[in-house]
């Protein structure tokens, strides 16, 4: 026969186990909204039974429920997948980011971009080729040179400030790994502690713990697995970041860029110096974005890819560029002056200096082109010195030169033809402007000499002296009627070498600093490839955050609460412990007649 007050004790663990899981529902809808938060369930259990031994055997009885545990709600898989595109999406984050910054120093398509600049300089240098004798031309053509050469300095510089600012961000970022390992580390040993022995459940630590993993996985890539004690071990970049035995402290070590002399940090273990190689992460999209540089294998360009390009192009202008301007004469006939650059300097035999920008730090008008006395002459805007063709309609006959000095504003054709000749010496020749159509006699200079030099008269304001003088050879087949054609240059208003300092610029493709490609196409494809990249890294962004979203939501509907559904189990806990209740009343009133009515019956 069991206890008369066993079925006391079985309606008292009720309401012990209804309160449970009314202080449940209360926590869970107090934590609705905390981040993190997994919705904790009460798992009730029925007691051992007791035996009732009777007449015709023994029988078990009820007697009551327990709580057995209070678990949160959660799927570690989801945990899983939800780390991994999380790690994903902070690398392409950060390079949407990153490309977004070195597309505002390009500044492309702008009035103030390197495109916008290069197209002036081409225009100043078409705009010489048509009068290349004014001087305010000549001016624009070099401040125009300043201008390109500046722009290009400018985003270097900036590019390079990048590179530090990306330097400062992977401190704090390793800091903060270090703090959230730490932090993740000391939770696994509260965690060991309470849920020693296998029947307690740390779930607002648990949470808490997943709250840092959370956080920790979209600065590096993450690879969490749980041990039978409770504890995580995470690896990253091929080394233990955390686990059972503590956690491993990352730092920064500092070096100098190889190429261009910039200091760069790595991630390393503290006291190691081998860089980590992380596939995921914050710190994977800065270092990638810092030090990527687009190969055949790669579509990747970074900060230093990009400072390689603008490199590139600063080659192109030191060495191609100014060849064109090397092989052209300025106003005085000078020539072999570089356009960019230092004078005296072979860019074709130049090696850059290391821990510097190298071509780039080379780049600016050359000094030389500055001297207020004659710098602007150095412009080399022509290909010969007031050059002049000769064509003769009788090859036998003598031939002509030219025996005079003259520079011409206008470019200039005269023909002259033998009027009289004798015994293979010419006695006097006439001279035609206009083709052919009117002919005068040109004056023989004295005292004459063999053979005869002659001056001829020509148009006002064609060469600044106004005349020519030349001589035809004695030749026994020199033959009254023979003519001489006489084409003649613009002199410094030529600008024949500024028409293929253009053309090198936008026309020619045989460039093989720019891999066959002009100036300006080469420049062009850097921008739209930057764009793509920009593009690309928008959508993968936006693709992670698509997915993620969706997986926040499924890992919702596991360890979400749902206030509706809370509702209906405190209504349900809460009729539960009121029916408690009601039996302990039931019972009090049984327990009431047992003890105030047996045995006084008949009294």
């Amino acid at each position: 026969m069991s206890s008369t007050f066993g079925g006391f004790n079985t309606v008292v663990r009720g309401l012990y186990a209804q309160q449970a899981s009314l202080d449940t529902v209360g926590h869970n809808i107090s934590n609705a909204n905390t981040q993190g938060y997994s919705r904790q369930s009460v798992n009730l259990v029925t007691t051992s039974p007791e035996n009732l031994y009777g007449l015709y055997g023994n029988n078990q009885k009820g007697s009551g429920v327990d709580v057995a545990s209070v678990t949160r709600a959660r799927d570690v898989f989801i945990d899983r997948q939800y780390w991994a595109e999380t790690s994903t999406k902070g690398a392409s984050q950060v390079s949407v980011d990153y490309l977004g910054r070195i597309e505002g120093v390009f500044q492309e398509p702008s009035d103030t971009g390197i495109q916008t600049t290069l197209d002036k300089f081409w225009s100043s240098l078409q705009t010489l080729s048509t009068n290349a004798s004014d001087n305010g031309i000549r001016t624009t053509v070099r401040q125009r040179g300043v201008e390109l050469a500046d722009a290009i300095q400018t985003a270097a510089q900036q590019l390079t400030n990048m590179v530090t600012d990306v330097n400062s961000l992977i401190d704090i970022k390793v800091n903060k790994i270090n703090e959230l390992s730490s932090q993740i580390s000391g939770l696994n040993r509260q965690i060991v502690n309470i849920e020693i022995g296998g029947t307690d459940h740390a779930n607002d630590l648990r949470d808490t713990r997943d709250v840092l993993v959370d956080q920790l996985s979209q600065l590096i890539n993450i690879n969490v697995r749980e041990d039978a004690d409770g504890n995580y071990a995470i690896q990253s970049g091929g080394i233990p970041i955390v686990s059972a035995a503590g956690y491993q402290k990352l730092a920064t070590q500092s070096k100098n860029d190889p190429d261009y002399g910039y200091e760069i940090k790595n991630v390393v273990m503290q006291g190691e110096t081998n860089p980590l190689v992380f596939s995921g992460g914050e710190i994977k999209g800065l270092l990638e974005m810092r030090d990527a540089v687009s190969s055949t294998t790669s579509s990747v360009n970074g900060i230093k890819g990009y400072l390689k390009n603008l490199e590139t192009v600063s080659k192109f202008l030191l060495t191609e560029f100014n060849d064109v301007h090397k092989q052209g004469l300025g106003a005085d006939n000078s020539t072999g002056y570089n356009f960019f650059g230092n004078e005296g300097t072979d860019y074709n035999a130049f090696t850059p200096a290391t821990n510097t920008l190298g071509w780039i730090s080379e780049l600016k008008v050359n000094p030389v082109l500055f001297n207020t006395a004659n710098g602007l002459d150095k412009i080399a805007a022509k290909t010969a010195i007031n050059n002049i063709t000769i064509q003769q309609s009788n090859g036998a006959s003598g031939a002509a030169k030219v025996t005079s000095t003259y520079t011409a504003t206008t470019p200039l054709t005269f023909q002259v033809r033998i009027a009289t000749a004798s015994a293979g010496d010419v006695n006097t020749i006439e001279v035609s402007t206009d083709n052919g159509a009117n002919w005068s006699a040109a004056t023989e200079v004295t005292p004459s000499t063999t053979p005869k030099t002659y001056t001829l008269p020509l148009p006002t304001g064609t060469p600044t002296t106004q005349s020519v003088t030349i001589q035809i050879s004695s030749n026994t087949f020199n033959a009254v009627g023979d003519t001489y054609s006489f084409s003649v240059n613009q002199g410094n208003a030529a600008g024949n070498n500024a028409v293929n300092l253009s053309n090198r610029l936008k026309v020619d493709t045989s460039s093989a600093n720019l891999g066959g490609a002009s100036l300006d196409t080469y420049y062009s494809s850097v921008i739209g490839a930057l764009g793509v990249q920009s593009q690309s890294a928008q959508k993968t962004t936006k693709n992670q955050e698509t997915l993620i979203n969706q997986i926040k939501n499924w890992r919702e509907s596991v360890s979400g609460v749902s206030v509706d559904e809370e509702m209906t189990n405190m209504i349900r806990f809460q009729k539960g412990y009121s029916a408690a209740a009601r039996m302990i009343t039931a019972m009090d009133e049984m327990f009431d007649t047992l003890i105030k009515s047996t045995g006084v019956v008949g009294r």
